[in-house]
C-alpha cells in the first residue's frame, strides 16, 4: 500500500492515547474523536502546534518539525477561519501568494476550483455575506488551491448542504489518484460516505463507530 500520510505514536495533547494511522494515496480516513482532541490532532498534523510525542510523515518525508508552509498539507479548520477583511477571491488565493512554487505550477487551478465548487458569484463578497455551506467551500478551495499532498479537514458538526465525499471528488487535481484526506469528526452525518474510520482510544463518542480497514 502506498501511504501519503503516516502518524506514528502521535500524541497531540497530554493524556491522549498515541495514534498510529496510515492514509493511503487518494484515500479518506476519519479520526473519530470529540471536538477538542480532534482539533488538537488536526492542528498538530497541519503544523500549527507541536506534538507532545510522535512523528508525522507525508509521502515518506518527516514533516514533524517543519513549518506549515513546507509540509504540503492543506487545512480546513473548524468554522473555515476565513479572513473577514478579504473577499472570497482573495481568501482563496491567500495561500498561493505565500507559496511561490505553487504560483509556478498551479496557474488556473484556483479558477478551476472556483468553477467546480460553484463559487464564481461570491468572489467579490466578504465571508459574512455567505451561507455556512459557501464558507466551507471557500475554505476548501483555499486549502486545495495550494495543491497539497494531504488535506486535513476539522469538521466537528455537520454543515447543511455539505456532503464531503462529493466536494473532495470535485477538488481532486486532474491526472491525480484523488486527494489524501484526514477527516476529524465524531458526527455520523459528517462521516456519511467515509468507510475507513479510526476511533481515538479513550475518547470514543457515544453511538456506533465503524472501525477502519487497517492494512
Amino acid at each position: 500500500m502506498m501511504v501519503t500520510l503516516r502518524m506514528h505514536d502521535l500524541v497531540a495533547v497530554p493524556d491522549m492515547s498515541p495514534l498510529d494511522i496510515d492514509v493511503a494515496v487518494g484515500a479518506t480516513v476519519a479520526l473519530i474523536a470529540r471536538p477538542r482532541p480532534a482539533t488538537a490532532v488536526a492542528r498538530v498534523v497541519a503544523g500549527l502546534a507541536a506534538p507532545v510525542t510522535g512523528r508525522i510523515l507525508v509521502g515518506g518525508r518527516d514533516v514533524t518539525d517543519l513549518p506549515p508552509l513546507r509540509r504540503r498539507i492543506g487545512y480546513v479548520p473548524a468554522g473555515g477561519a476565513l479572513l473577514p477583511h478579504l473577499t472570497v477571491g482573495r481568501n482563496i488565493s491567500y495561500g498561493q501568494r505565500r507559496r511561490r512554487w505553487v504560483r509556478d505550477v498551479a496557474e488556473g487551478w484556483a479558477a478551476a476550483l472556483v468553477d467546480r465548487l460553484e463559487l464564481a458569484p461570491t468572489l467579490g463578497l466578504r465571508p459574512h455575506l455567505l451561507s455556512e455551506a459557501q464558507r466551507f467551500r471557500v475554505a476548501l478551495a483555499r486549502a486545495m488551491a495550494c495543491l497539497p499532498e494531504v488535506l486535513v479537514v476539522d469538521l466537528p458538526a455537520p454543515v447543511d448542504g455539505v456532503f464531503l465525499p462529493d466536494l473532495l471528488q470535485r477538488t481532486a487535481p486532474p491526472d491525480a489518484p484523488g486527494v489524501t484526506v484526514l477527516l476529524c469528526s465524531a458526527e455520523e452525518e459528517v462521516l456519511t460516505g467515509v468507510t475507513e474510520r479510526v476511533p481515538l482510544v479513550d475518547d470514543v463518542p457515544p453511538g456506533p463507530v465503524q472501525p477502519a480497514a487497517r492494512a
